[in-house]
């Protein structure tokens, strides 16, 4: 008997191809039609005629087993329901008779405040009724006030600042910070004495001919800086401020930046306009803002955000 029987690819021999070996045919017994040769964005598509060399009534009958086969394993692959489990299932389905319902989940109807407005019925909503019939206020939940907030946590920080600058080091920690930086001076090959003082914290100094030990702008001592008060304020209650300071760098740069200052200050004064300075660390940047703060004609504020962060120098508004 003959048929027809339709492929497609993405080329027009990757069609017959597929057909081919689906059917189970060689060229020689198929007659093909081109439908379609493909593109960029459709696929080859072909028709192939054959013969299965079946007569109708074979064909028919084939036809009719394979309906049963099919059928047959859709049955089989149905999951089985027990007797109980679909008794369980058509109670859960049953909404009850007392209630309405839309579908399965049942509504249930809350009683209406306006039938009992104006019948005494009703409790104040400033009080509830407990279990023994005695009248209680409700509990109020406690809100933050957002406005007390602030004032607050600007109270613990300042309080916090004052007990950071307050505490002085032990003995403990200066003998500490002038064993680990003479390590550490030893490890860069620089030779020099470090000395230990105690001036609103501890101030180290390292008596030195060597320039390396103050860097680019003083990195090499803001280096040795953190790593000291990372080092004694690890286990102390109390923190320590450290200064570490090398060939007087620490007073020549103050200098520097209060020079900086009020230059920067004055030609703020006669532009009318903010200054922006270059970016500092905190500790330049509280020289700076110290050396302006009993200015009355200008104020200073820092921006941006750390390595970044630097002070603006603002004209006040006469």
């Amino acid at each position: 008997m003959e048929k027809v029987a339709e492929f497609t690819g993405k080329k027009v021999q990757d069609a017959v191809d597929e057909g081919l070996k689906t059917l189970g045919i060689t060229l020689d017994d198929a007659d093909i039609k081109i439908i379609s040769n493909g593109g960029l964005f459709k696929k080859a598509k072909v028709l192939i005629t054959y013969d299965d060399g079946l007569t109708e009534e074979q064909a028919a009958a084939k036809a009719a087993a394979e309906q049963a086969k099919a059928e047959a394993q859709k049955k089989a692959q149905a999951p089985v329901m027990s007797k109980p489990e679909k008794a369980k299932k058509s109670e859960q389905a049953a909404p009850p008779e007392d209630e309405p319902h839309w579908g399965s989940a049942p509504i249930k109807r809350e009683p209406s405040m306006a039938s009992n407005f104006g019948k005494g019925k009703e409790k104040p909503a400033a009080q509830e009724q407990n279990k023994n019939g005695e009248e209680h206020a409700p509990k109020q939940n406690k809100q933050k006030n957002p406005q007390g907030e602030k004032p607050q946590r600007e109270h613990n920080d300042k309080k916090e600042h004052a007990a950071r600058q307050s505490a002085l080091p032990t003995e403990e920690q200066i003998a500490d910070a002038k064993r680990f930086l003479t390590d550490l001076i030893g490890l860069m090959h620089i030779d020099g004495e470090v000395e230990v003082s105690i001036d609103e914290g501890m101030r180290v100094n390292v008596n030195t001919e060597d320039a390396r030990v103050i860097g680019h702008r003083g990195e090499v001592l803001d280096a040795m800086q953190q790593l000291i008060s990372a080092r004694i304020n690890s286990s102390h209650g109390n923190f320590v401020h450290v200064t570490v300071d090398g060939l007087g760098y620490r007073d020549r740069r103050k200098e520097t930046l209060e020079n900086l200052a009020r230059r920067m200050a004055e030609k703020a004064l006669r532009s009318h306009r903010k200054v922006t300075l270059d970016p500092m660390n905190s500790a330049d940047r509280r020289i700076v803002h110290a050396a302006l703060g009993e200015r009355d004609d200008v104020f200073t504020r820092s921006e941006g955000h750390e390595p970044a962060r630097r002070v603006v120098i603002v004209p006040k508004r006469k």
